[in-house]
């Protein structure tokens, strides 16, 4: 419930113009240009940035929701709304403040990873420049997986402990340096599928210009991520604290 509205507009900003053009470029055995692959990777878009903008600002008020409600799920074993308001007023600066840095940390991402992809169809032609930018994207897919899973339990610090900023960092690379190599799997490994996925939905549907499938699993995946990637944070902080999850306790 919390991510639908997110993912719709996540979806929705989509340049299908952009995305169509860079896939036929790139099955003609051609060479993109910096902006395309740019486009194709940033979360903003010239023609679609304001649909970009309340996918934001949707995230700003919904995932503070989704973190306090899967928090009281697991810490006190309730699946109720109530008092879920509450949580809201608790969760949203620091929610806040973390996800505008990851945004402008994935920004540069998504230049460096542009330019990169990019000189690789420069050096490289015909099928060796797609084969190679295809494994850079996944290497620099690993690259911002292995950012997000440092980061990953800051936020459930923060949350959590009460923790002012810097302290909270400081007690989630703690927990991290136990437990990285897992951590960074289970944060790339659903990343990499979604790029396999997307990546094939967008060479089968947009040459045909067909736009509705692609939006359709861009959505989903969208979705499913959120999701995800707000349970594993609390999943893997209440494992590494050692603290109980009551929803995980018998109930006779």
């Amino acid at each position: 419930m919390f991510a639908l509205i997110p993912s719709y507009f996540y979806a929705a900003s989509l340049d299908m113009e952009n995305i169509r053009d860079l896939t036929q470029t790139l099955l003609a055995a051609e060479n993109p240009s910096f902006l395309q692959v740019f486009s194709f990777l940033s979360f903003v878009n010239a023609n679609g940035w304001i649909l970009s903008l309340a996918c934001f600002v949707s995230l700003g008020i919904c995932l503070p929701l989704l973190l306090g409600f899967i928090e009281k799920h697991m810490r006190i074993g309730s699946r109720s709304l109530k008092g879920i308001w509450g949580r809201f007023n608790t969760n949203f600066l620091s929610t806040l403040f973390v996800g505008v840095l990851f945004l402008a940390m994935y920004e540069l991402w998504a230049l460096i990873a542009s330019g990169l992809i990019y000189g690789a169809t420069l050096m490289f032609s015909g099928i060796a420049g797609n084969v190679a930018a295809v494994l850079l994207y996944f290497a620099m897919l690993a690259l911002i997986a292995y950012i997000a899973s440092v980061f990953l339990l800051w936020l459930p610090c923060l949350l959590i402990t009460g923790y002012n900023f810097v302290d909270a960092l400081a007690y989630s690379n703690q927990l991290y340096a136990g437990k990285k190599g897992g951590l960074f799997l289970a944060v790339f490994l659903p990343c990499a599928v979604s790029g396999v996925v997307t990546l094939l939905v967008v060479g089968v549907f947009a040459p045909m210009h067909v736009p509705l499938p692609v939006f359709f699993i861009v959505e989903i995946l969208f979705l499913l991520l959120m999701l995800y990637y707000s349970a594993l944070m609390f999943v893997a902080y209440f494992r590494l604290t050692g603290e109980e999850r009551a929803d995980l306790q018998k109930k006779f």
